[in-house]
């Protein structure tokens, strides 16, 4: 399953995000504030991230 996460750099949403990861879910997210250490580590399991919340910068994560 794909999921796109919103928030995703905040401490729940970030863990959310990497327990789906470790599931076996194709896992993408975007967030006003990117930022270590929380960027670091989903980076780190392979999920991509976009900063801020415009649309139009979703299409390179294939999220629809």
């Amino acid at each position: 399953m794909r999921i796109h996460i919103l928030g995703i750099c905040g401490t729940f949403m970030g863990g959310l995000a990497m327990l789906a990861r470790s599931l076996g879910h194709e896992v993408t997210g975007s967030d006003a504030n990117v930022y270590p250490p929380m960027s670091t580590l989903l980076e780190k399991q392979g999920i991509d991230l976009i900063q801020g919340y415009d649309p139009a910068s979703w299409i390179r994560l294939r999220i629809w």
